[in-house]
């Protein structure tokens, strides 16, 4: 599909495993991590007005694997897939007039993308933070234990402490174990999207800048013909008319005037190929405008939506993280004050 309609925006699929993660591959978390970004993708292409009924898609859902292994292979090899990512790259480059509409939207999505990567670092190192703090907390219930058994006064609010660290520590566990399926796989997920996002507008300026080429050759064969016709006629070695030295009455070059006619006659045959090549080529590129600026007011409200279930999500987890942790310790107030009451008492005694 991404071959065939290259003005239109591909969502990446999913990536089935990082080199960190090699052995894990085949772990249940991933398989049903996996399955579940396999979802959300083939739901984005079933609800793309052109990509659903595109046939790749088609084959891809009902062939059966031997069909679909012989219709992979009949696509572009690892040397074609090269070949047009350096047309693409070169794309950037090459291409003369830029549209201000699209430019605007390059920016903005090379922002996105390095708040987003900026946002997955920082949940990085507070999730390793975490870790740490969990750890800690861990230490708390035999530390506590152990300092109730030498304590007999302070019993009851010791234990009532351990009990409380160790709630707070399966509430942080918790936090912990959803951390990849609430913040690193979407975050994963959406930084490739952007970067499909950028990798659709190179190859829209790929298909202008071959609109671009083609009117300048065009307008360079023009020029050829208006000079052929407004230049007089050169003088060359032999009078005008005669082809030069000949052997046998064979002229062994042509006369100027002959070099000029079949010049002119090549270019009568090649510049209405060339006019005709301009006209489809402009009509590429409009197309792939409209099928872009479609594309883009789609992606962006798909991305409002998705960006605030992603915070949404991280915010529920957090709230629901401190109201356990304020119910633990709330719990061991009934212990503790009878325990502060027995401090005061033998302090004034």
């Amino acid at each position: 599909m991404n071959t065939c309609r290259r003005e239109l925006l591909f969502q990446p699929l999913p990536g089935k495993h990082t080199l960190l993660a090699q052995l894990d591959r085949y772990s249940k978390e991933f398989i049903l991590a996996r399955m579940a970004l396999l979802h959300r993708f083939l739901n984005r292409v079933a609800n793309h007005p052109v990509l659903s009924c595109n046939n790749s898609l088609k084959v891809f859902l009902t062939a059966k694997p031997s069909e679909f292994s012989i219709h992979r292979k009949s696509g572009r090899g690892l040397l074609g897939r090269m070949s047009s990512s350096l047309n693409n790259l070169a794309a950037v480059y090459m291409i003369r007039q830029r549209t201000p509409e699209f430019e605007h939207v390059r920016e903005y999505v090379t922002m996105l993308g390095e708040k987003l990567s900026s946002i997955d670092k920082i949940s990085q190192r507070i999730h390793k933070e975490r870790q740490d703090y969990l750890y800690e907390l861990h230490q708390l219930h035999p530390i506590f234990t152990l300092w109730s058994a030498s304590e007999p006064e302070l019993n009851p609010v010791l234990l009532a402490l351990a009990s409380a660290g160790e709630r707070s520590a399966q509430a942080q566990h918790q936090v912990l174990a959803t951390y990849t399926p609430i913040i690193v796989q979407p975050l994963k997920e959406y930084l490739l999207y952007v970067e499909a996002v950028k990798e659709t507008l190179t190859r829209r300026d790929s298909v202008q800048i071959e609109y671009e080429l083609t009117v300048e050759e065009l307008n360079k064969r023009r020029l050829e013909k208006d000079q052929l016709m407004s230049n007089e006629q050169q003088q060359q070695f032999g009078p005008v008319g005669v082809g030069g030295f000949s052997i046998g009455g064979t002229s062994l070059w042509r006369s100027p005037g002959e070099v000029r006619d079949g010049k002119l006659q090549k270019l009568e045959q090649t510049i209405p190929q060339l006019v005709k090549q301009v006209e489809e080529n402009q009509d590429k590129v409009e197309c792939a405008n409209e099928n872009l600026r479609a594309d883009l007011e789609r992606w962006n409200k798909e991305k409002k939506n998705d960006l605030k279930t992603i915070f949404l999500a991280l915010a529920n987890q957090q709230i629901k993280y401190y109201e356990q942790c304020l119910a633990a310790w709330e719990d061991i107030l009934p212990e503790a004050k009878p325990a502060c009451g027995v401090n005061s008492t033998l302090e004034s005694s």
